[in-house]
């Protein structure tokens, strides 16, 4: 039995404290967990090194070499900016599988020796539908490097036809990439454990998330435009998160829109476990957000669009908005319907048969061992 497994991560996996690291970090954990010895490969920029990843096993860290002129290589930036000869060497001296984290880190399976390995690819998004969604409220200038990556990402996800198996984040997701790869697997998102309890909830909407990404400030400010002309002190919308921006702040100030700027984890667990109403948005299908499985765990209701939970599963779990008008109606209407233990219960049931972590990385056992 194999019991030995390398891990090439995209980004630095701890703090778990946005959804790319979140999915990672706590694989990482269950799989340490589960009896196998791993060896992290970890792309670093901008997040520090963590003596927290030794607990799980070997930690090698990969400098992201981040340039201008990675925009006129054929490869993708995220992929081209990731290129490392020395992660190449180290993979190449045993022959354990690999999961690689995301189609940024599959470099080295352009190599004919890896392709011969046991290699594991797991897709957080089709990463060409999420830059098509990112381009649609960027600047000019952004919307030409967007559009770029699409357009290259779409041509790069060929090479995943080498790989062993791909482990898709969610249904809709695996049917697309059975067109490039016959092994596709759906492993869904990896996550703490779901062990909340039904509370009382407050009058307040939240949304909340790193608004420092610009996906989720645009997401922000789209509910701040739906909501603003019904926002009221009884009933106040909170938007918390991480570094938001001086137009967001004005936003909130012209809007009457309570700011919670950069909480700390046991605020931010606090706002969200009291919130009877959870407003989330997003411009882009693809992946799963993982701060919808934490606005499932609570006990407020949530309120989404299409693209936040289609293909999920979970759509039955949510009240979801068609469009503009529709979201300003359930959000008024949600403000007199508190979540129901039963319907609270319901949840965590669905919830913990379809994200028990360790349960979904049993998978990624009976994949490298079949």
């Amino acid at each position: 039995m194999l019991n030995q497994l390398h891990i090439v991560c995209l980004d630095v996996p701890f703090p778990a404290d946005y959804g790319g690291a979140i999915d990672m970090f706590y694989r990482i954990q269950a799989l340490h967990e589960m009896g196998l010895e791993l060896t992290l490969h970890v792309f670093h920029y901008g997040r520090e090194k963590q003596s927290e990843l030794e607990k799980y096993g070997k930690v090698i860290y990969y400098e992201r070499k981040r340039s201008f002129w990675h925009l006129f290589s054929k490869r993708p930036f995220i992929v081209q900016s990731r290129i490392s000869a020395e992660l190449l060497s180290n993979l190449r001296k045993d022959d354990s599988p690999i999961l690689f984290e995301g189609i940024h880190t599959i470099w080295s399976l352009e190599m004919p020796d890896i392709q011969q390995r046991m290699t594991l690819v797991r897709m957080h998004n089709l990463e060409d539908e999420y830059y098509q969604g990112l381009r649609k409220q960027a600047n000019w200038f952004q919307k030409i490097y967007f559009e770029q990556e699409r357009v290259k990402l779409k041509r790069y996800a060929k090479q995943l036809k080498v790989a062993t198996h791909i482990l898709a984040i969610k249904p809709s997701d695996a049917q697309t990439l059975k067109s490039i790869n016959a092994s596709v697997h759906v492993l869904p998102a990896s996550i703490p454990s779901l062990n909340n309890s039904f509370t009382s909830v407050e009058p307040y909407a939240l949304f909340h998330g790193n608004l420092s990404v610009a996906e989720n400030e645009q997401a922000a400010m789209w509910i701040i435009q739906q909501v603003k002309g019904i926002i009221c002190d009884t009933f106040p919308l909170r938007i918390a998160g991480k570094n938001p921006s001086k137009r967001l702040q004005q936003w909130c100030i012209k809007y009457n829109v309570e700011l919670v700027a950069n909480p700390s984890k046991s605020e931010l667990d606090e706002l969200v476990n009291r919130a009877q109403i959870h407003v989330l948005y997003t411009e882009v299908s693809s992946g799963i957000k993982l701060k919808l499985i934490n606005c499932l765990a609570s006990s407020g209701q949530v309120l989404v669009n299409e693209n936040m939970v289609v293909g999920t599963g979970l759509e039955g779990l949510c009240t979801i908005a068609t469009d503009a008008k529709s979201f300003k109606l359930h959000f008024i209407g949600l403000q007199n319907v508190p979540l129901t233990r039963e319907a609270f219960n319901e949840r965590q049931d669905i919830l913990e048969k379809h994200f028990s972590t360790r349960k979904n990385c049993q998978l990624i056992l009976e994949l490298i061992n079949p």
